[in-house]
């Protein structure tokens, strides 16, 4: 008795499905169905599920498993996997022992009940293995054409293909856009989305929409709030120096993973306090040179000419590029008389030209007149936000003199010339 005994224990023993050493199948020839799985008592070939939990909790075959043969009592359930499996150390594919079942009781598996997770691409099979029954077509007893195990729980799906991406879009990054004293506004790039697993078994659900908003000064509130399926620009207008606006944007996949909060604040352009310009005074010269004749026309001019002036400096954290350009001229001759001469021609031309800026001096005076010249400069600012400049804005004028000219002046004595 006890010989064949021990016998029908080796056979049984024998007839076991042996779990497969696991190694990786990523990119194999294999990747695929496992040779001569049985899909005879199935529902359906495939099923298809795409989460962004990589432990997938809504994996359809978590509640598939029952023992349902009453003799010997119990069903002993195998999974297979291919593809990106993380699970015990060595379980990314081949032979996995899931459970034992006692019948008539119903069991759950699922990859979160041992911390097992999916990233990108999975394969699951399922396969019991009944002593009595032999899996139904396993092990050779049903009609002898299935190898073992029986590929199909009967009670669900042969196949599973599960779909992981858990990790959201790359971060937008919005930026001012357009920004003046009374408004700024924002917008960002297109960005996209970032997959789940590894090599062959990498899968990207790709970008589904982003999610914008304004705030203004941290009050509650999602100004302007939007769904969009690319970037849009967000304005506020009618603020003021202190007001700080934010643009708050996220980008969503289609598993509705979602990025961070990314943020980008800015404020109205304020105007930057007038620099101290580094002048270079011009001079005074006329023509005649050294002393003027009474009734006689004297050409004036600036040497040198004035010319544009530009300045850098950094306000409030804020750079500030300024220009002065010359617009126009106030001359003062010295003998009550005056004169303003907008653009060029008030810097006079130097002599020989015929110079714009003259004067004739009515009566004579020997210690000089006193000729001031005094050049109002138009000042204009840009200011570079985020990499991007913007204005110009005018600022306001400045005045910067040149050296005054003490010009003598004398009378003209006629001569008579004997011929």
């Amino acid at each position: 008795m006890l010989r064949p005994l021990a016998a029908l224990i080796a056979l049984m023993t024998s007839l076991a499905p042996a779990p497969v050493l696991a190694t990786s199948a990523w990119g194999s020839s294999q990747y695929g169905d496992p040779p001569g799985w049985c899909t005879k008592f199935s529902d359906m070939w495939v099923a298809t599920v795409k989460t962004n939990d990589p432990l997938v909790g809504s994996n359809p075959e978590r509640y598939t498993f029952y023992g349902f043969h009453r003799n010997p009592g119990y069903d002993d359930w195998y999974g297979f996997f291919y593809g990106d499996f993380r699970g015990r150390p060595g379980d990314a594919s081949g032979w996995v022992k899931l459970l034992h079942e006692d019948y008539p009781d119903h069991y759950q598996w699922n990859f979160a009940d041992s911390g097992w997770a999916v990233h990108g691409h999975a394969k699951e099979y399922i396969a019991y293995y009944n002593w009595t029954f032999g899996g139904q077509c396993g092990l050779g007893v049903r009609d002898g054409v299935s190898p073992p195990p029986y590929m199909a729980d009967q009670y669900g799906f042969p196949v599973v293909d599960i779909y992981v991406d858990s990790v959201p879009p790359f971060p937008p990054q919005p930026y001012v856009s357009a920004v003046t004293p009374t408004s700024v506004s924002f917008t960002w790039n297109a960005v996209s989305d970032r997959g789940d697993g590894s090599g062959q078994d990498y899968f990207v659900s790709g970008m589904d929409h982003y999610v914008s908003w304004l705030s203004i000064d941290g009050r509650p509130g999602q100004l302007q709030l939007a769904w969009t399926n690319a970037p849009r620009v967000l304005e506020m207008d009618g603020i003021q120096a202190g007001d700080t606006v934010c643009v708050h944007v996220q980008a969503v996949d289609q598993l509705q993973n979602a990025t961070l909060d990314q943020v980008r604040c800015a404020g109205p352009l304020t105007p930057p306090p007038m620099p101290a310009w580094a002048r270079v005074d011009p001079q005074i010269k006329a023509n005649p040179a050294e002393t003027g004749l009474v009734g006689i026309d004297t050409w004036l001019w600036l040497d040198p000419a004035p010319s544009g002036m530009a300045v850098s400096e950094l306000a409030n954290g804020t750079t500030y590029d300024l220009t002065a350009a010359p617009v126009e001229v106030d001359w003062s001759f010295g003998d009550g008389a005056t004169a303003r001469i907008a653009g060029p021609s008030g810097f006079g031309l130097e002599y020989p030209q015929e110079s714009p800026v003259t004067h004739v001096y009515e009566a004579h005076d020997q210690a000089g007149y006193n000729v001031t010249a005094l050049v109002r400069y138009a000042v204009s600012w840009t200011a570079t936000v985020g990499g991007q400049s913007f204005g110009p804005y005018p600022l306001d004028s400045v005045e910067l003199g040149a050296r005054a000219l003490v010009y003598p002046v004398q009378q003209a004595q006629p001569e008579l010339l004997a011929t």
